[in-house]
């Protein structure tokens, strides 16, 4: 490192300008992962002014090595430089540090106790672990990236003596072509590094909407209840027939909807509508590959309970649906909730339709598979009975599945995977 630094003054001690190259000094990240970055290097004057002295710079060099033809190549070559020593301070010394910093002040980790429920919803709604100003600060840098290239490459703005018109008018075509490929190398690795800040904002509210449905949902009951669940849990919609309905959703779902609906309107504001379309899918996906699974597995529905899990179904599909377009997974689960909900004798009605066709359109072995239809069936509570012999399948149970001659698949092991939010029925 030292030997090539010792190059590089020797070349600038030389005037050799246009093959110099300055060090790269990345922000510490030390002082990243504690300062408050609003406040500190995303601060708007400080953003800024590296665009001022680098405009300054090439008014400058078109002073002193002349403009258009009469420039040529030598300052075409100048321009080129001091383009590319501030894309390499603007990307990786400025502003890639900044947004690797973000992604790595978010936390995964979740608390050991289960939330508060219900949360109270005249105070500010709880940030999921990623905080409004991971979010603010996105689109802080997203502005800046277009600032630096609105006032530097000026690309067709005739009279802005930037880089690209001066580039044009000098004729220098190797560094125009060379220019291009450092632009488009800043924006590439700036838009690679604010995926991945972007894919641990998901994972870490996946762990956070794990952290309330599951572990919430499950110290309480649908109705509000406090539960403690020993180690036969039947779940928040395990409710007894008289129990009240007063309330729209169980408390998990509600506070679940309140926080993500806060979250949105942050998210939203930062990312553009293909960016937020793209998120808000993987996060409606990741809600409901959490919320089904853990409600096939461990969940036992009653009547009473199906009605709570309708209505907690039908605000998880409204939130979900605040973006995007695939959202086909709650539609289908809407659907299946219902059989808690149908007295035994109609259920073969639902699953093959009324005609007793099991290829009938209008049945839900067709719509939305038999597998998935009789495993969700099978987690009604009266789907078996306690006997001296231990759980049996209850008589409707042993009857249906005779008359539609199919097997139970909760008899072997349950392919959790077949019920993914991306498969399709």
């Amino acid at each position: 490192m030292a030997k090539k630094t010792s190059v590089d003054l020797s070349l600038a001690e030389q005037g050799i300008l246009e093959d110099y190259r300055a060090p790269v000094l990345p922000i510490q990240m030390k002082y990243l992962m504690t300062c408050d970055i609003l406040a500190g290097p995303l601060k708007s004057s400080v953003l800024r002014q590296p665009l001022i002295y680098a405009t300054d710079s090439l008014a400058r060099a078109r002073l002193m090595f002349g403009d258009g033809k009469k420039g040529g190549e030598t300052t075409a070559r100048v321009i080129a430089s001091i383009y590319s020593q501030m894309c390499s301070f603007y990307g990786p010394a400025y502003l890639y540090p900044i947004i690797e910093a973000l992604g790595q002040r978010l936390s995964t980790s979740v608390p050991n106790t289960p939330p508060p429920l219900p949360f109270d919803e005249t105070g500010d709604a709880p940030d999921l672990g990623v905080p409004v100003q991971f979010w603010v600060s996105l689109e802080y840098i997203h502005t800046a990236a277009k600032s630096f290239d609105r006032e530097l490459w000026a690309e067709n703005r005739p009279g802005s003596g930037r880089v690209w018109e001066i580039l044009v008018n000098t004729g220098g075509h190797a560094s125009m072509t060379g220019s291009k490929k450092c632009r488009m190398q800043f924006f590439a690795e700036l838009e690679s590094r604010g995926e991945h800040a972007i894919y641990k904002a998901l994972q870490t509210l996946s762990e956070h909407i794990r952290w309330i449905l599951v572990a919430g949902g499950e110290s309480m009951t649908a109705t509000g209840g406090r539960s403690f669940f020993s180690g036969g849990v039947s779940g928040p919609y395990s409710i007894p027939s008289g129990s009240s309905l007063e309330a729209p959703n169980s408390p998990a779902v509600k506070a679940l909807t309140w926080c993500l609906r806060a979250q949105f309107v942050n998210i939203q504001a930062a990312l553009t509508q293909q960016s937020l379309s793209a998120f808000w899918s993987a996060l409606s996906m990741r809600l409901y590959d959490i919320f089904v699974p853990r409600l096939l597995q461990h969940y036992s529905i009653t009547q009473v309970g199906a009605v709570i899990l309708s209505r907690d179904v039908e605000a998880l599909r409204s939130v979900s649906m605040l973006a995007g377009t695939n959202h086909q997974h709650w539609d289908n689960l809407r659907e299946l909730v219902t059989l808690y909900m149908t007295p035994p004798m109609a259920l073969k009605s639902m699953l093959i339709g009324p005609e007793g066709d099991a290829n009938s359109s209008k049945g839900l072995f067709k719509r939305v598979g038999r597998y998935q239809s009789l495993v969700f069936m099978s987690r009604r509570s009266d789907y078996r009975v306690k006997t001296g012999q231990g759980p049996r399948k209850s008589a409707w149970v042993v009857e249906l599945l005779e008359e539609l001659g199919v097997t139970d698949p909760t008899d072997g092991h349950i392919n959790i995977g077949l019920f993914a939010a991306e498969r399709k029925p």
